[in-house]
């Protein structure tokens, strides 16, 4: 059942500068019938967060949302049979709308997920190189519309770290990258995970496509259902796996 990216259901104010046409009973009984369909999907209770998962970005321009759906991709393919990762990324645009409690006890809806990452992307697992990490990296703030002005900030799994220097000259930006505390090596080899439109070079990060050994996994909104599923009540991560140097440019 395919649920529109505007679910739940929202209104669009009419303006005079379109034209007005009565509402076609064919389509609206078709719009009924299918939202009939996919209502016990929607309503379906996936788990229990401990606090609201937002977007809310912090001074390093990550949030919790991005980072919670970071962690559920890495743990949806970190098994070797499912590709070996041991970082994941996740672009800020897809992630389309706070994940909000439903009730009082924490209950997460099918819905909610899909409200929050409504394409329908696919995991692909590659093999990237220290060098090519740092690359993707520098791409966030040096690639077509990313610019420092315009950051597009990738959200990172747990036990992924890095800084960035925006008074630095492109190239130079990033450091302190690490993996559970050792520093990334240029040379080195990791397993990466990122969703489908990522690993076509999607939002200008053309690094990704260059990787590497793919391996093709679920849907993500499926990993996250899971991930939040099998840890309830969860508690959505902190927002301090970057670094944003210095304070003062964190306004």
């Amino acid at each position: 059942v395919f649920l529109s990216p505007l679910w739940p259901p929202t209104s669009v104010p009419l303006t005079d500068a379109y034209p007005r046409f009565a509402e076609n009973a064919d389509i609206a009984n078709l719009v009924a019938r299918y939202e009939r369909v996919a209502a016990p999907l929607v309503q379906r209770v996936v788990g229990r967060l401990s606090a609201p998962a937002t977007r809310r970005s912090g001074p390093s321009r990550e949030h919790a949302l991005g980072n919670l759906i970071a962690d559920s991709q890495l743990a949806a393919t970190s098994a070797p049979d499912k590709g070996g990762a041991r970082i994941a990324f996740m672009n800020p645009g897809g992630v389309r709308t706070d994940l909000l409690p439903a009730a009082a006890d924490g209950t997460v809806t099918y819905g909610q997920l899909f409200s929050a990452q409504p394409f329908g992307n696919s995991l692909v697992v590659k093999t990237l190189s220290g060098a090519q990490i740092r690359a993707v990296l520098e791409q966030q703030f040096d690639s077509g519309s990313n610019t420092t002005a315009a950051p597009r900030v990738l959200m990172v799994s747990r036990g992924f770290t890095y800084a960035y220097d925006l008074r630095q000259r492109p190239g130079r930006r990033i450091s302190d990258i690490g993996l559970e505390g050792v520093p990334i090596d240029d040379a080195g080899r990791y397993r990466v995970t990122m969703n489908s439109y990522l690993a076509d070079g999607g939002d200008n990060f053309s690094v990704f496509a260059q990787g590497t050994e793919a391996v093709g996994g679920g849907q993500d909104i499926d990993a996250m259902a899971l991930y939040i599923s099998e840890r309830s009540p969860l508690a959505p991560p902190a927002a301090d796996r970057i670094r944003n140097l210095p304070p003062a440019l964190n306004k």
